[in-house]
């Protein structure tokens, strides 16, 4: 596998690699390097973690600039193609995967597909709706245009592509991927690290206040400034508090806009949490909150943290987007329009006024969860895997 990501903090390609190291498939992880404290010495370019043979390239994760993560990405495509060659030497390769984002990453198989390597693109993201969805301006059309040729190529070189759910799978279709090449495999969460718990006997958590959670990227797609305007809005009517847990460009934006709006103290920044340090901090909430902003991205996005929050006895606040919608109705979250405070600070308030609605709700979305999780994706996987091998 290759993948510009580090490796030991990004589920979804950790969750693949260990489960395919578990059948006692060779498995070969080629990633980023942590960014680390001097104090805690050099990293290992080589190590193995559970079964998975992880080699670290000379490369850290920035957030910046576009040209920032061009560079990174042209770095993680050469040496990721040097190594894989490297690797290809060492030994016949059966399949290499690429995870993207970028889809072009997938060129760095040329010389193991040569030598007739089966050739794995898995999408995580599509990368000009991405792009779309964040940028404007006057060379946007030139640059979609390019995000554009390239997912193309991509997509024809790759032998199969493996996405995240149905309606990246309809996303794929429409720009003319052949359905038979197309696999899915949800980037639902493990119930090794979210275990189902016991519904709360009482909501909220204490009568005097009521704690949100948000769990994730603190960027713009993902629009956490949302919930701090809804708060601002809900003064001296609702003791409402926001917890994040995250980091991200836009994290001192939403802290300063909470200072300027009057909420502050309602804001308690966390930090960034190891996964598994994840559940303790949502036993700590009353609702899991998702502001992800519709559009041509959002409308493609589902987010896991969704189901996690539910795994762990919290009710969820989402934004009503197309995706999201089509897996959790009505009926299972506490949905509001995209972009609206106003919405959303009404949506708190029903929840805070009608609490048998609430647990409801939350019953009916934890009878969902046995079809979102990851136990039943990764049976999909190594069936796709075991049929791979064979041809």
């Amino acid at each position: 596998m290759l993948a510009h990501t580090c490796y030991l903090r990004d589920p979804r390609v950790r969750r693949e690699a260990e489960v395919l190291a578990e059948q006692g498939i060779e498995v070969h992880v080629i990633s980023l390097s942590e960014r680390r404290e001097a104090a805690e010495g050099r990293e290992a370019r080589h190590v193995v973690v559970n079964g998975v043979e992880i080699h670290r390239l000379p490369v850290t994760k920035n957030r910046g600039s576009s040209l920032r993560y061009l560079y990174e990405y042209c770095v993680v495509g050469v040496l990721g193609g040097l190594k894989l060659a490297q690797l290809r030497f060492r030994g016949k390769l059966n399949v290499v995967h690429i995870h993207n984002m970028p889809d072009a990453l997938v060129f760095a198989a040329l010389i193991p597909k040569m030598d007739g390597s089966k050739v794995v693109l898995d999408v995580h993201d599509p990368m000009p709706e991405l792009y779309m969805s964040r940028k404007r301006g006057r060379f946007s059309r030139l640059l979609v245009g390019i995000l554009r040729a390239q997912e193309s190529a991509s997509f024809r070189f790759a032998d199969w592509i493996i996405s995240v759910n149905e309606s990246m799978r309809e996303n794929l279709k429409a720009k003319r991927v052949p359905e038979e090449k197309i696999v899915i495999v949800h980037n639902f969460p493990d119930e090794q690290l979210f275990p189902v718990c016991d519904i709360p006997r009482t909501w909220p958590r204490t009568r005097d206040s009521l704690v949100l959670l948000y769990c994730g990227t603190v960027t713009e797609q993902y629009d956490v400034a949302l919930a701090i305007k809804a708060i601002a809005r809900l003064a001296n009517e609702i003791p409402v508090k926001l917890r994040l847990l995250g980091d991200g460009n836009k994290l001192s934006e939403v802290l300063n806009l909470a200072r300027l709006l009057g909420v502050g103290n309602s804001v308690e920044y966390i930090g960034v949490v190891p996964i598994d340090g994840v559940r303790e901090e949502m036993k700590k909430a009353d609702i899991g909150i998702s502001c992800h902003r519709a559009g041509i991205f959002g409308d493609l996005y589902f987010s896991t943290k969704i189901v996690e929050y539910l795994t762990q006895g919290l009710p969820v606040l989402s934004s009503r987007t197309y995706t999201i919608n089509r897996y959790l109705p009505e009926d299972c979250l506490f949905y509001f329009e995209p972009g609206s405070d106003v919405a959303l600070a009404e949506a708190i308030r029903l929840m805070w006024s009608n609490k048998a609605e609430v647990m409801a709700r939350l019953i009916r979305a934890r009878d969902r969860l046995p079809d979102l999780s990851w136990q039943a994706e990764k049976r999909k996987l190594l069936a796709f895997y075991s049929e791979l091998l064979r041809q």
